[in-house]
């Protein structure tokens, strides 16, 4: 973990920060009477920032005073609230546009690891610009509008091909994410490495092969 947080005066939990230790760090958060959920956003975002603290910057400079601190307490605290009684628009709109650069691609990853893994119906999910670029090329579906709406119908979709291919829903979340990485967030990337094949002379070309033929574009090895 990057000494970045140390520097600034926020001591961290643990050193290393997965989806489960986030998950149970949420749970520990919940039973509180007080509960800090400031220093949880820190722990979300040492998780998401993958060694571009641009945006970090902004955010942890919004609550370097006690009133600051309460105030985005109380902003995540009603977020948090929302997600866990998977109140999507609601999550979505307790927290968009109230904090200075936290966009979607941070704030679903809080909305999402507040949530309830247990709930029945749809939850909150990730959904930053590689899982929205990865459900366009496959889909041809837009989710890039930063709206409530759009963010619920995309945790939605997620759900019902949860239950149709009967694979949990972060799942389904992570491979589109990796999808995105594979593409670049490009759809043109994927139908060039469609067509180069084709003009190579393939009668047939399938997901597998495109794939494989993107993946040694980027130096990658699928196995």
């Amino acid at each position: 973990m990057s000494n970045w947080w140390a520097d600034r005066g926020i001591m961290l939990s643990s050193t290393e920060v997965n989806r489960p230790a986030l998950f149970e760090l949420a749970a520990r958060c919940r039973e509180d009477d007080e509960p800090d959920w400031v220093t949880f956003l820190w722990h979300v975002l040492a998780w998401g920032v993958a060694g571009d603290y641009r945006n970090a910057s902004k955010i942890v400079a919004s609550a370097t005073d006690a009133e600051q601190r309460a105030q985005l307490n109380g902003v995540l605290q009603s977020a948090a609230e929302a997600s866990r009684r998977s109140d999507i628009c609601s999550a979505y709109t307790a927290i968009h546009g109230k904090v200075p650069r936290l966009g979607p691609a941070f704030f679903s990853k809080f909305l999402y690891l507040t949530s309830d893994r247990e709930a029945p119906g749809p939850r909150c999910l990730i959904l930053d610009s590689r899982v929205s670029a990865a459900v366009f090329t496959l889909t041809g579906t837009d989710y890039s509008k930063e709206k409530a709406a759009t963010y619920e119908r995309f945790c939605g979709d997620v759900h019902r091909w949860s239950e149709l291919f009967g694979v949990p829903d972060d799942v389904i979340e992570f491979r589109l994410y990796q999808f995105g990485r594979l593409t670049a967030s490009s759809r043109w990337r994927w139908l060039h490495a469609e067509a180069s094949l084709y003009r190579e002379g393939r009668q047939r070309v399938g997901f597998d092969e495109i794939a494989a033929r993107r993946a040694s574009r980027m130096g990658w090895t699928i196995v």
